[in-house]
Formats: structure tokens, C-alpha cells, sequence
């Protein structure tokens, strides 16, 4: 399956900030954020975690919406919204983080 997270680049910098606490890595190199964007003040990121039985899900998604909220002070509103489709796996993880677990990148499996 082909992921391509659709990240407005004002907001990755923000979201790579955040790692995930069990692994260690950030969120946007683990593939956890499919959507994020910023329109007219309001800041919306869709993300999931690696699995829905997560025991650090809900200290993710308020690191999540701090980090943004830090970052873009003027926002109005910063709405985290956790999805499942389509449900997460590792093949989502792009090149850096596959760098930082000690993988191949994708092209050089």
C-alpha cells in the first residue's frame, strides 16, 4: 500500500518535534500524521497511533496540540483528530525513520 501524508510544510517542523515516547522517533517520520493544515487561523491534524491500544496515545495527541499551539500562538483553534483509516503499519515510516531504526530506506530494500 502507497501512503503519502499531505503535510502543509509550516506545520512539519512542529509535528516532527514530537516524538512518540515508546519508540523515540517522531511522529511525521513514523507515518503517525496523515493530514495536517492550516487555513484562516485554524490548524487541523489528522493522525493516528501505531496501535489502538496505545498506553501513551493520550500523552501524544496533548504533545501534539501543545507543540502546534506553542508554534502558532495566533492560532484559533488547533484540532487534533485521531482517525484508524487506514489503519496504521510500518510500512507508512518514511526514510528517516527507517534510517533511525536501523532499516533501509524504502528504495534500497
Amino acid at each position: 500500500m502507497t501512503f503519502e501524508p499531505s503535510i502543509a510544510p509550516s506545520l512539519q517542523p512542529s509535528l516532527a518535534r514530537v516524538l512518540d515516547p515508546e519508540i523515540g522517533i517522531n511522529i511525521v517520520d513514523l507515518g503517525l500524521v496523515y493530514l495536517a493544515q492550516e487555513r484562516d487561523r485554524h490548524i487541523d491534524v489528522q493522525m493516528t497511533l501505531t496501535s489502538r491500544a496505545c498506553p501513551m496515545g493520550r500523552l501524544v495527541i496533548e504533545e501534539v496540540r501543545d507543540q502546534v499551539a506553542s508554534d502558532f500562538p495566533a492560532a484559533v483553534t488547533v484540532n487534533i483528530e485521531l482517525v484508524w483509516d487506514p489503519p496504521w503499519n510500518p510500512d507508512f515510516i518514511n526514510d528517516a525513520g527507517r534510517r533511525a531504526l536501523g532499516r533501509q530506506p524504502k528504495g534500497n530494500s
